[in-house]
């Protein structure tokens, strides 16, 4: 299940466990609200998690890859850039040289993915579920030519995973809300 928070002000804080207790037989009394809120949370969660961007490096082509093999040779002591263009024309010719297929994670990614959270956050007298990410760039991740999800190219990953998909879902919640109370009504 997901986190329960207070708010006040700017300010949230995880609950007790008996103000968890007291927020769970609240929801327990709405089994409609509660069952749409966690499959909606839950779903959401899992969508965003599974299609989260994760920082890459541009895949090397064959030629990049040589001309960093004919520096480094030329660095080496002892070798001079004839040495390093027949060694690197060698290696070429072995095929050793070839363009990478995928991108590679890279080491400079932070791992927002991670910082991805689901809960129920109580300010005043409004329960809210949520998914966010924690991570305080999560709003400026956009998708970039190579990222690995089936998002649109320069897109903000927040606005696509987690703001629309929660407002359809309290768009959903309060559909479903409103055909229980009409059946109930006709009875």
């Amino acid at each position: 299940m997901a986190k329960i928070f207070v708010k006040h002000g700017n300010a949230a804080v995880d609950v007790s466990p008996e103000m968890e207790r007291l927020v769970q037989q609240l929801l327990d009394a709405n089994p409609i609200v509660k069952k749409v809120m966690q499959d909606e949370i839950e779903d959401i969660y899992q969508d965003a998690y599974r299609r989260w961007p994760v920082r890459v490096d541009p895949p090397r082509t064959a030629e990049q890859k040589k001309e960093a093999a004919y520096f480094a040779i030329a660095r080496s002591p002892g070798k001079t850039t004839r040495d390093a263009f027949a060694i690197t024309e060698s290696l070429d010719d072995r095929g050793r040289f070839t363009t990478d297929a995928e991108p590679r994670i890279s080491k400079n990614s932070k791992d927002s993915r991670s910082k991805l959270e689901r809960g129920i956050l109580i300010d005043g007298e409004n329960i809210t579920a949520f998914v966010r990410n924690s991570a305080p760039y999560a709003w400026a991740i956009k998708t970039g030519r190579y990222t690995q999800n089936n998002l649109a190219f320069g897109t903000r990953t927040s606005n696509e995973l987690l703001w629309q998909p929660m407002r359809r879902a309290g768009n959903r919640l309060v559909n479903r809300i409103v055909r229980d109370l009409m059946k109930k009504a006709k009875r």
